[in-house]
């Protein structure tokens, strides 16, 4: 037996069905006079009014594929959507490679309509997970955001929320905590600054931090950083 995507029209007689019946679960078995049988949905075998006694040609065959096709997509976005948050190109993109443009486009569209794809609902949340959560700067936030197949200008309107002082206070607490061992030393904190950087931070923001951190050290030149 075979799985209905596992027909082509070129291997495919046709002909009357001798048996329709249910399989397991959700699935029927149909078979044909010619002995042809493979599996299908109950939902395309209600859709298309599929019976005992009906024919079944290879024009009829391509709809049923096309129809489990567009099913097997939307199942799918709604797995990946059970486990994490989606932007809608992410989740396009991610359907793609199987199911090919229609069907993914589709499937992204109706998880949208459902509501459970909200790019700026996404947007806002991945935001504070990555400004707050992981502590990354502006850059690599909206680098991680891009990623993810979010709208750039969706992006920029989000991160123009923080500001400064509240970008600041994420320096601050990984100075506090983090790299609270790695100021004392003129290399270390080169170390830390380029440690920083890489977690997206600007220069000039870490800079001012570090600096505002070892106000009170007498042995601490703030002229020691140079662009």
């Amino acid at each position: 037996m075979k799985r209905l995507s596992d027909w082509c029209g070129d291997n495919f007689s046709g002909g009357r069905i001798t048996e329709l019946s249910v399989y397991k679960g959700d699935t029927y078995k149909l078979e044909l006079e010619g002995g042809q049988t493979f599996f299908i949905n109950c939902a395309i075998v209600a859709d298309y009014d599929l019976h005992e006694g009906g024919e079944m040609d290879a024009e009829l065959l391509e709809k049923l594929q096309h129809a489990d096709k567009m099913r097997k997509a939307k199942k799918r976005a709604l797995y990946l959507l059970g486990s994490r948050m989606y932007s809608y190109n992410e989740l396009y993109k991610k359907l793609l490679p199987t199911y090919g443009e229609e069907a993914s486009r589709a499937a992204a569209d109706a998880m949208q309509e459902y509501g459970y794809i909200d790019d700026a609902d996404y947007a806002g949340k991945l935001a504070e997970k990555l400004i707050h959560g992981k502590h990354y700067g502006m850059s690599k936030t909206r680098w991680e955001m891009q990623s993810r197949g979010l709208d750039k200008n969706l992006i920029e309107d989000i991160l123009a929320e923080y500001t400064d002082d509240e970008i600041d206070e994420e320096i601050m607490r990984l100075l506090r905590t983090k790299y609270a061992e790695k100021l004392s030393d003129p290399d270390d904190r080169r170390r830390t600054v380029a440690a920083l950087a890489r977690r997206g931070y600007s220069y000039g923001a870490v800079k001012r931090c570090i600096e505002a951190a070892l106000a009170d050290e007498e042995d601490f030149d703030p002229d020691e950083f140079e662009e």
